[in-house]
């Protein structure tokens, strides 16, 4: 009697520690939620999209530099520039390289700390809804950034298009949504990317 005991509360302390994480109550989800970028238990987001490709959102990550220990002269130009490498394949933003030429466009805005009831402005309330741009301001929102350059904002706008399109395509095809945000070719289906959109067939 005494064993059986012992055994339903051993479960049930078992089952009480595990609730929060049952419940949704993981610290690593908690924070992907919180920062808008992320993964953890088979889901995350890449500036602020939603994605359940670990791959996909691997290949948006950027990585912090550090200028002194560059040692290849495109780089150390683009990581002073915020412009690209071309030989090695890689876009500088925010002190940090990009392999995603989709995450580079969307890097270039400034992340908002402030919530979007502290705008006085009513027409950047709506841009910030709607990802849009407010001409009294000169400001545009993308996924809770900030861009004070239109142009940068058109480029950024196009970019989370594809985001988005990459993560429907990452269901079927994770190489080919990979190629779509990396202007890459996808080996598997022969296909290769360039703004997003497929160019041609590959040779192979």
């Amino acid at each position: 009697m005494v064993r059986k005991l012992l055994i339903v509360l051993s479960t049930a302390a078992f089952l009480g520690a595990s609730a929060p994480a049952m419940a949704g109550g993981c610290k690593g989800c908690t924070k992907v939620a919180e920062a808008g970028e992320g993964f953890c238990c088979g889901k995350g987001k890449s500036f602020g999209v939603d994605l359940t490709s670990k791959k996909l959102h691997a290949a948006l990550v950027g990585h912090k530099f550090d200028l002194e220990k560059i040692h290849c002269p495109g780089c150390k130009t683009a990581a002073k520039t915020g412009g690209s490498c071309e030989h090695c394949k890689v876009h500088a933003a925010d002190g940090k390289f990009y392999h995603s030429s989709v995450a580079h466009a969307l890097a270039q805005g400034k992340l908002r700390s402030a919530s979007v009831s502290e705008m006085k402005c009513t027409s950047c309330k709506t841009a910030h809804a709607e990802n849009g741009w407010c001409s009294g301001c000169s400001a545009g929102f993308i996924a809770n950034r900030l861009f004070e350059s239109k142009t940068a904002h058109t480029i950024a706008l196009a970019a989370y298009n594809v985001l988005k399109e990459a993560v429907v395509v990452a269901s079927k095809c994770e190489r080919c949504a990979i190629a779509m945000v990396t202007d890459g070719t996808c080996d598997a289906c022969k296909v290769k990317f360039k703004n997003g959109k497929a160019v041609k067939k590959a040779a192979g």
